[in-house]
């Protein structure tokens, strides 16, 4: 009966595995900002909290597997200890990353405030440019050249 009890909860992991590697292919799981900031760039922190806790748990399932009494291998306080500095340098990262404009917009918001910034030099004003756009104007209107 123990027997019949693992293979249905090996089977329903490995059904619900299925799935989600489907669903990823259909394209109804986005994976595209597993590893990214708000604004695009790679994050370093999500990539190291991601591989670590990979390893942590695979290494943890292969110690489960491997015993042959049914109890639960002890967990290194080190571990768990790597564990708790790799998640606080990703909460470190992320907190960081939010408190400063650039970590917030995108390059190519940026790219444009840029350029919106220096069209308006250009005609001899003055910009500020900000995350949400331009902030203030102070350019000249343009005068047409028929008037005189």
């Amino acid at each position: 009966m123990a027997h019949l009890l693992e293979y249905v909860a090996a089977g329903f992991i490995g059904l619900l595995a299925i799935v989600i590697v489907y669903m990823i292919l259909a394209g109804k799981i986005d994976l595209t900002h597993l590893l990214s900031e708000a604004n695009g760039s790679a994050s370093m922190s999500r990539f190291q909290l991601f591989i670590f806790t990979f390893i942590v748990a695979i290494s943890l399932f292969y110690l489960v597997e491997k015993r042959t009494d049914a109890s639960f291998p002890d967990i290194p306080s080190g571990v768990l200890t790597l564990l708790g500095i790799s998640a606080s340098t990703y909460a470190v990262g992320k907190g960081i990353s939010y408190s400063r404009e650039e970590g917030v917009t995108t390059p190519e918001e940026r790219r444009s405030a840029h350029q919106d910034v220096r069209a308006v030099a250009e005609r001899g004003g003055a910009a500020i440019a900000t995350p949400a756009g331009m902030a203030a104007e102070g350019a000249p209107k343009p005068q047409d050249p028929k008037q005189p």
